[in-house]
């Protein structure tokens, strides 16, 4: 339904890259760590190795109990998925897209 590259605020001073998706039935996150380099095999080894790992989540739609509007700074377009395992606080385009698309499947 929807997909886009986003940032997901892991906490307060961890920001990764990632992709939001929005399915007929989910809202996925793929999000891994990034910035890990350095010269030859062994540097591009490590940044496989890191960003291998993913850090985001996987959610059915029914299992979301809210989503709000965030701030982080001076951003607004903060998106709050709050679900019984905790919150994820993302950094979308636009919160009122992503919130008016998760009300319409809820």
């Amino acid at each position: 339904m929807k997909e886009e590259k986003v940032g997901y605020l892991k906490s307060k001073a961890n920001l990764l890259q990632g992709t939001l998706k929005l399915t007929d039935d989910r809202l996925i996150l793929e999000a891994h760590k990034t910035g890990v380099g350095g010269m030859g095999l062994l540097g591009s080894i490590l940044k496989r190795k890191v960003e291998k790992e993913n850090y985001g989540f996987d959610v059915a739609l029914n299992e979301i109990e809210g989503v709000n509007q965030g701030k982080q700074g001076l951003q607004k377009n903060i998106l709050e998925v709050k679900t019984k395992e905790g919150e994820y606080r993302i950094v979308v385009k636009s919160y009122d897209e992503w919130a008016n698309l998760l009300s319409q499947t809820s």
